[in-house]
C-alpha cells in the first residue's frame, strides 16, 4: 500500500492497535493492573516519520503506588527491490527513561530505519497500582486507524461504570463470564483521522473512546461493600473539607488589612467587587498551569506573586469574603478538557476554579486569571457548559454562558480620485471577547509589532499614520485608527471603475471549506462584525450598477446579515453586519451555516461600477 484507499491525503494508517488490561492479585503487591498493548502502523509519507518515536507516559507517586513499563519490543519491516522483507529490531540500549514532573516519567525509544512504504510496530507491557483508576482507551487517533480492540478482564470485588464517547459504532461488543471473571471485548474499525478543525473546541471532545469509573469494590480485606460513585453532594464535602480548596480558604487573614483598605473606597458594592478583582490582576501573575486544587497554601503563593488558577482564584475568593461580600468558589472543565457530564460526580473530570458573587439576584462570574477581561466576564475557555458552585447546603450548576460577544465594528471615511485611488480614514474598534484577543497579542508583543502584524493582515492599506488607542483598559473598547491610502481597490476596464464595496479582507473566504462536517462548529462566543464605508465619489463619474441590498436570516434566527448600499449626492454609503447569537452549531445545522457564510461572501464579493460621464 502507497496510499491510504480511504483517506488519500493520510501521511500514515493504524493498521492495528491491540491492547488488554486485567486486574490482577498475588500476596507480595495485593491488587494491580496489567496491561499489553501492540501497534503497527504503516508510514506513507515522510511528514510521518517522526510517529517512529514513541513515548509511553507512566507514573511512580510512591513505592506502594506506581507503575512500571517493560517487555518493550519495537521493530521496522521494510520491503526490499527483490521483494523481500527486512526487518530491523530496536535495540535495548535505544530505549530511554525521562522524568517529567515530580510524579510522571515517560519511557521513549525510536524506531530504526524508518522511510516511506515501512510499517513501524512495537509492544510493551504496564504493570500500575492504580487499580481504582483504569486507564481509558482512545480508538480514534489523528491518522485512520484500520482496527482498534481492546480487552479487558475483571476480577471478582470490582464493579466498574463503562462508558463510550464519540461520533464511531462500535463492530465488536461482547462480555461473558470466565469462571468468576468476567471479559469484555469492544473493537471498531475502518475510523476516520481525528484532526483538529477550525471552531473546534478540542478534538478529545469528540474522540471514540472508552473509560471507566470505578462504582463499587467487595474485597475480601473490606467489612462490606465499599461505594465509590459518589453523590454530588458527597463531592462537594470532600472539596470543602480537603486541604487543597475548602481548608485553603479558611486561611485568608492574611488578606484583612488589603481588604479593609479596598472596601473603605466605596460603599458601591459592585465598585468593591472591582476593586478586589482589580488587585488580584495587578499583584498576581497566572503561572499558566490549571487545576482546581492548590500546589501552595495561598499565603505562600500570594508572597511568590503567581500562582495556578486555584491558588489566584481561591485567593479571589478569600478576598471578597474578609471584606464581607458573599462569594464561592466554581469548578468547571474547560473546553480544552472536555465536556462535562452531570450524570457522574467525578473530581478528575474538573480542571479549573473561577469565583462568583451574586449581586442583584445575578451571579457575576470572576477569573482573575486572563488580563483584558473586565470583572464579570470569562475567558472563552471557560465557556464550556455549566459550572458547580461549591457549597455544603446550596450548591448549584451556575450556566457558563458568554455575556459579551467577539465584537468589531469599522467605520471608513474615504475619497476617490479620478484614477481610481481612495484616500481617507479608517477606524476599528474592538470590544468584548474581541478587544480582549487584542489585549491578548498586545501583551506578547510590541505596540509596534502588533501595528506591523495589523497592516500585515490588510496589505491594500498603506499607512500614513496608525494609532492603537486604550491598549491598557480592559473597560474600554480598544480601537485602531489612522489615516491610509488604497491603491489596489478599485480596478479599471475602459471607461468604468470598478469598487470593492468594503475594502476588508476578513469577509472574503468562507472559513467553512469541507463540504461535510461530522463534529459541532464552536465559535466560542457570539460574534458581530459590522462595518460602514462612505465614499466621496470622483467628478465625472456616475454609479451605473450597485449590488442590491439583502437581508438573511439563519434558522431560529441563529445568524443574521444584512448589507445595504445608498448613493446620495456625490457620496454612496456601504454597510455590513454580521451577527451569530449563538457560538455553537450543530453538525446538523453546518450545511445551512456553510450556505450562509457562501452567500455573505459572494455579496461582499459584488463590485460598485462607476461609469465615466465626462471627457476630462
Amino acid at each position: 500500500m502507497t496510499v491510504y484507499p480511504a483517506d488519500s491525503s493520510a501521511e500514515a494508517v493504524v493498521l492495528s492497535d491491540l491492547g488488554k488490561a486485567s486486574i490482577t492479585k498475588n500476596d507480595s503487591r495485593g491488587y494491580y493492573v496489567y496491561y499489553e498493548r501492540h501497534v503497527r502502523i504503516k508510514i506513507l509519507k515522510k511528514s510521518a516519520f517522526d510517529r517512529a518515536t514513541v513515548t509511553i507516559p507512566f507514573h511512580r507517586v510512591r513505592v506502594d503506588l506506581h507503575e512500571e513499563i517493560s517487555d518493550i519490543e519495537g521493530m521496522t519491516h521494510n520491503q526490499l527491490a527483490d521483494g523481500s522483507i527486512k526487518v530491523d529490531k530496536l535495540a535495548k540500549d535505544a530505549i530511554f527513561e525521562e522524568r517529567r514532573t515530580e510524579e510522571r516519567y515517560i519511557k521513549r525509544f525510536t524506531l530504526p530505519n524508518v522511510r516511506v512504504g515501512s510499517v513501524i510496530e512495537f509492544r510493551y507491557t504496564l504493570s500500575s497500582d492504580f487499580v481504582f483508576e483504569l486507564r481509558e482507551w482512545n480508538f480514534q487517533r489523528d491518522i485512520p486507524v484500520r482496527w482498534s480492540q481492546y480487552d479487558l478482564n475483571l476480577i471478582p470485588g470490582f464493579e466498574y461504570r463503562i462508558l463510550f464517547q464519540g461520533y464511531e459504532s462500535l463492530v465488536i461488543d461482547k462480555n461473558q463470564q470466565s469462571g468468576s471473571d468476567i471479559q469484555y471485548r469492544w473493537a471498531m474499525k475502518d475510523l476516520v483521522a481525528l484532526q483538529e478543525e477550525d471552531f473546534m473546541a478540542t478534538p478529545d471532545n469528540y474522540r471514540a473512546k472508552v473509560w471507566f469509573e470505578l462504582i463499587r469494590t467487595t474485597l475480601p480485606t473490606q467489612v462490606g461493600p465499599q461505594n465509590f460513585a459518589k453523590k454530588w453532594e458527597d463531592l462537594d464535602k470532600f472539596l470543602l473539607s480537603y486541604g487543597q480548596f475548602g481548608l485553603a480558604l479558611n486561611r485568608t487573614s492574611f488578606l484583612k488589612e488589603i481588604a479593609s483598605a479596598l472596601k473603605s473606597q466605596s460603599a458601591d458594592t459592585l465598585k468593591q467587587i472591582t476593586a478586589a478583582y482589580q488587585y488580584i490582576h495587578q499583584v498576581m501573575t497566572w503561572n499558566g498551569h490549571r487545576s482546581i486544587l492548590t500546589r501552595n497554601s495561598l499565603k505562600n503563593a500570594f508572597d511568590a506573586k503567581t500562582g495556578n488558577t486555584a491558588e489566584l482564584n481561591l485567593m479571589l475568593v478569600g478576598l471578597l469574603r474578609e471584606m464581607d461580600l458573599e462569594a464561592y468558589p466554581v469548578i468547571l472543565s474547560t473546553k480544552q478538557n472536555g465536556t462535562l457530564s452531570k450524570d457522574y460526580p467525578l473530581l478528575s473530570r474538573f480542571d479549573y476554579v473561577v469565583a462568583v458573587v451574586t449581586l442583584a439576584g445575578k451571579d457575576l462570574l470572576l477569573d482573575v486569571c486572563e488580563p483584558g477581561l473586565r470583572a464579570g466576564v470569562l475567558p472563552v475557555r471557560c465557556l464550556n457548559g455549566d459550572g458547580r458552585l461549591i457549597h455544603t447546603r446550596q450548591a448549584r450548576w451556575i450556566p457558563l454562558t458568554p455575556v459579551e460577544k467577539r465584537r468589531e465594528t469599522g467605520q471608513f471615511l474615504l475619497k476617490m480620485t479620478r484614477e481610481g485611488q481612495l484616500d481617507g480614514t479608517i477606524s476599528i474598534t474592538h470590544t468584548g471577547y474581541a478587544a480582549a484577543d487584542s489585549r491578548q497579542r498586545l501583551r506578547k508583543m510590541s505596540l509596534e509589532k502588533f501595528r506591523e502584524e495589523f497592516k500585515s493582515r490588510n496589505p491594500d492599506w498603506q499607512w500614513s499614520k496608525l494609532e492603537v488607542q486604550h491598549a491598557d483598559s480592559s473597560d474600554l473598547p480598544l480601537t485602531i485608527k489612522g489615516n491610509v491610502t488604497m491603491s489596489e481597490g478599485v480596478s479599471r476596464i475602459g471607461n468604468c471603475l470598478f469598487l470593492r464595496p468594503l475594502p476588508i479582507t476578513d469577509l472574503m473566504q468562507n472559513p467553512f471549506k469541507s463540504p461535510e462536517r461530522r463534529f459541532p462548529v464552536d465559535m466560542g462566543v457570539p460574534i458581530e462584525k459590522s462595518f460602514v464605508a462612505i465614499y466621496s465619489l470622483p467628478e465625472g463619474y456616475s454609479v451605473e450598477e450597485l449590488p442590491k441590498n439583502v437581508a438573511l436570516v439563519l434558522p431560529g434566527n441563529a445568524g443574521r446579515f444584512t448589507f445595504m448600499t445608498q448613493k446620495e449626492g456625490g457620496s454612496l454609503q456601504v454597510a455590513s453586519r454580521l451577527v451569530f447569537n449563538k457560538a455553537v452549531f450543530s453538525p446538523e445545522e453546518y450545511h445551512s451555516l456553510r450556505e450562509f457564510y457562501n452567500q455573505v461572501i459572494a455579496k461582499h464579493a459584488e463590485q460598485v461600477v462607476l461609469k465615466k460621464t465626462d471627457e476630462k
